[in-house]
């Protein structure tokens, strides 16, 4: 489980648990009002010893009162709170990237900029091995990226978005990876593979814009 995930499930016990107590509070509470009503009911007594004690009763109840009354208040708004935070921290989960996906399309990102370059300097035929070499271990480290699988704490739409794209770069690493220096060298298939990264970048956008990724800030760092 993550952070997140061990935040929600505390959060949401300790709402319940706080709400558990303060229903308890309450019912205590209005267990006192019965009897302050009742013995407030009741004409004081002409007894001079039974009317200080009386009164002292009607004293202590009241602070019983007050007690009761401010621990359930006080419980109540500690429930409010927690059951708030767990599931702001549901809404979070579901709406934002986990620090794995995101370290895995950031470094997609890089991966599909320089594929782009070294399959152009391919093309260009100064150092195709050169460029093959690089080709090669780009593209394992891309289909490394995209064998995994969305966190499932997302919503169905943006897991079935986040995975759309890790297909996508799986699908191209594990192909591009498995083609020899000469059948690459081909310029059909050095465009053919341009085109899947272009594919490839259209769902990267899709995915930078659901989750407000700065692609400007990435460019900033290459």
């Amino acid at each position: 489980m993550s952070v997140l995930d061990w935040s929600f499930v505390s959060l949401l016990a300790a709402a319940l648990l706080f709400l558990f107590f303060g229903l308890f509070f309450l019912f205590f509470w209005g267990r006192t009002r019965g009897r302050m009503k009742k013995l407030s009911g009741r004409r004081p007594p002409k007894n001079k010893k039974k009317r200080k004690r009386w009164k002292r009763q009607q004293k202590e109840l009241r602070a019983q009162y007050s007690r009761q009354c401010t621990g359930w208040i006080v419980l109540l708004v500690l429930a409010l709170l927690a059951g708030g935070g767990s599931f702001y921290t549901r809404y979070y989960q579901q709406y934002h990237l986990q620090a794995e996906d995101s370290e895995a399309i950031v470094q997609s990102y890089y991966l599909l900029e320089e594929l782009v370059v070294q399959l152009q300097e391919l093309e260009a035929g100064t150092t195709p091995q050169k460029s093959f070499k690089n080709i090669h271990e780009l593209s394992g480290r891309l289909g490394s990226y995209g064998a995994r699988k969305a966190y499932q704490g997302l919503t169905e739409d943006n897991q079935k978005l986040l995975n759309r794209y890790f297909v996508q770069l799986r699908e191209l690493g594990v192909n591009l990876n498995g083609q020899r220096v000469e059948t690459l060298q081909a310029t059909e298939a050095i465009q053919g593979y341009l085109t899947d990264i272009e594919k490839a970048e259209e769902s990267q956008t899709k995915v930078f814009k659901q989750f407000k990724v700065n692609e400007a800030a990435l460019k900033k760092n290459q």
